[in-house]
């Protein structure tokens, strides 16, 4: 019996939930049109058709190309569209609208983003031996939360040191977030790469000029500059580093 991780069943209870919104918003929005079905049921029938099979095509291939451009098309024309049937009472906007919407949920839930197989092999925490680079030192150690231990990093840069869970920095890596936040109750730190945060936000600011990909750690207490600048070369050990450790 495969053994999953805290990270795969959140992914796993998400997809579960996603399907089950999907299904509730096609059947709320024919309990909200039942006096239509029951007398001129294309009105309700046709735009939710149309909605489902727009939303699961256009959803599937912008999450699957990661267009921008793609995404915002596919809302604009759900918007537009939706509007357009209001004005003209043709068939049923809303119809349309609640489809479109469960279409990309499911859509969405059944065709999930997979994070890229890793083939570091997991070491026992007693073999993991400490990383350092770029002025900055990482060591294996544990959190407590409540009645639970969880496999966390403490990392150390010249501004001080602070602890992160595992399984979101491998989360991070596997671009599954663009920011990772240090434990609750640690020092408040941020790990993330150049060129995530928008320009003109604090991270940006603080991290302007620096190669693009660089991982850098903010510390919040001191935002306007980074508390340590991870070199590209340094950031692929120390992934390398990360995907060795046990996330449970």
């Amino acid at each position: 019996m495969t053994t999953l991780t805290a990270r795969e069943r959140d992914r796993r209870a998400n997809r579960y939930l996603l399907g089950t919104i999907a299904v509730i918003a096609v059947i709320a929005s024919a309990v909200l049109h039942r006096q239509v079905l029951s007398h001129n049921p294309g009105v309700f029938w046709l735009p939710t058709a149309a909605g489902l099979a727009y939303g699961f095509g256009l959803w599937f291939l912008g999450a699957r190309r990661d267009s921008k451009w793609l995404s915002n098309l596919t809302m604009a024309g759900w918007l537009v569209i939706f509007w357009v049937l209001l004005w003209t009472k043709v068939v049923s906007g809303p119809a349309w609208f609640m489809a479109v919407m469960a279409g990309g949920i499911a859509v969405t839930a059944a065709f999930p983003k997979k994070a890229k197989p890793s083939k570091v092999e997991k070491v026992s925490p007693a073999e993991v031996h400490p990383w350092s680079g770029s002025d900055v030192t990482a060591e294996p150690t544990t959190h407590t939360f409540g009645r639970r231990t969880v496999p966390a990093v403490t990392i150390t840069s010249p501004d001080g040191a602070t602890r992160f869970r595992v399984s979101e920095l491998a989360g991070f890596f596997d671009n599954e977030m663009g920011t990772v936040e240090s434990i609750p109750g640690q020092p408040l730190t941020f790990l993330t790469r150049v060129g995530v945060a928008a320009s003109d936000s604090i991270i940006g600011e603080a991290t302007a000029g620096l190669s693009e990909g660089t991982l850098v750690l903010i510390d919040a207490a001191n935002d306007s500059r980074p508390a340590a600048v991870v070199s590209a070369e340094d950031a692929v050990t120390f992934e390398h580093w990360v995907r060795t450790l046990p996330e449970d």
